[in-house]
């Protein structure tokens, strides 16, 4: 499928993971890709090298996008990073990053895209978290930062729709990459129980998260505005 033929997307978080695999579904399917990482980001139309916690370089990263393309179609929010920890050793320090880059980075993102997006007609899609529509255990920070990104999500898909720019999130729940063995639980608890409790007894993997990011980016996707997908094999059903 060519479903992104002549689109320029941007993809955040593209050095690894969801965000990996996402830039390539987009290139498969047509689209020119940027990949936004602090990391080094390989396979890619462009890529630039971007901490979404220095919140001035995000508009001259933009701006190059721009210069070098003339367009933006689709921006993908997927960079993202987070921790378990109990309340009593969550610190100040943590908590900025994981708000900071989930949410306020996000947000300003979008905020640098979004005259370009209302030229194209073009969308955004966010990455939130099954962790910020249930309680989840030793992770405050992260899901009130997944959490806000959906409240984020639909209101900017109200304030925006009618502009012609269309808002959807993703929520994926228990996907197995590099960043997602980082949460490692307190009091010895055992993560790999957690796949008795899933109807597919397995976590998802990077290649069927970018399928959704792939279907929200596309016109398929046309009348989808300020939604939630959830993409968790339906482990909270």
């Amino acid at each position: 499928m060519n479903r992104l033929e002549n689109k320029v997307a941007i993809v955040t978080g593209a050095a690894s993971g969801i965000g990996q695999a996402t830039a390539a579904r987009l290139r498969a399917e047509g689209a020119t890709v940027v990949g936004i990482d602090r990391d080094a980001v390989d396979d890619v139309d462009m890529a630039i090298k971007l901490d979404l916690l220095d919140l001035e370089a995000i508009a001259p990263a933009v701006s190059q996008v721009v210069d070098a393309y003339g367009r933006i179609d689709v921006l993908c929010n997927i960079a993202g990073i987070g921790h378990f920890a109990s309340d009593e050793g969550e610190t100040l320090e943590a908590w900025n990053r994981i708000i900071g880059v989930n949410l306020t980075g996000t947000y300003f993102m979008s905020q640098a895209c979004l005259p370009h997006l209302l030229e194209s007609q073009g969308c955004v899609v966010n990455t939130a978290s099954t962790a910020g529509t249930h309680a989840q255990p030793w992770s405050s920070a992260y899901s009130a930062s997944k959490g806000g990104v959906i409240a984020l999500t639909q209101t900017m898909a109200i304030t925006n729709g009618r502009l012609g720019i269309r808002v959807n999130c993703i929520a994926p729940g228990g996907v197995e990459t590099a960043i997602g063995a980082q949460f490692i639980p307190p009091e010895d608890a055992d993560l790999t129980l957690m796949a008795r409790i899933m109807p597919f007894e397995r976590p998802g993997q990077a290649s069927e998260l970018a399928s959704a990011f792939a279907f929200l980016a596309s016109d398929d996707a046309s009348y989808c505005n300020g939604i939630v997908l959830r993409v968790d094999g339906g482990t909270m059903t």
